[in-house]
């Protein structure tokens, strides 16, 4: 694969394993332009909660801009700085505490 992705999963995730899908994933995908948002202490039915819903959102549209429009202002929401100022957000696989 060569697009860029952008893989957004919770670290508690059971119904799709986190180690074995998400972060399996994005070690093996082929192009070099990837991005692991991991939501730390989320599970699979994060897509139920409204708040989580949110802010999975911010980033797809972040992501589809920059990538899509070309609006290079977005590429901070998905830079690993913009990242670490969100203590329940890890940049890449998360390896725990």
């Amino acid at each position: 694969m060569d697009r860029p992705t952008l893989i957004i999963a919770g670290t508690d995730d059971v119904d799709c394993n986190y180690n074995h899908e998400a972060v399996y994933i994005f070690e093996r995908i082929g192009t070099a332009d990837k991005r692991l948002i991991s939501f730390v202490g989320e599970d699979h039915y994060m897509v139920y909660d409204p708040q989580m819903v949110s802010r999975m959102a911010h980033f797809a549209v972040a992501f589809f801009g920059y990538q899509l429009q070309g609006r290079e202002e977005l590429a901070w929401y998905l830079a690993q700085d913009f990242i670490a100022l969100h203590e329940d957000l890890a940049w890449g696989a998360y390896e725990g505490e």
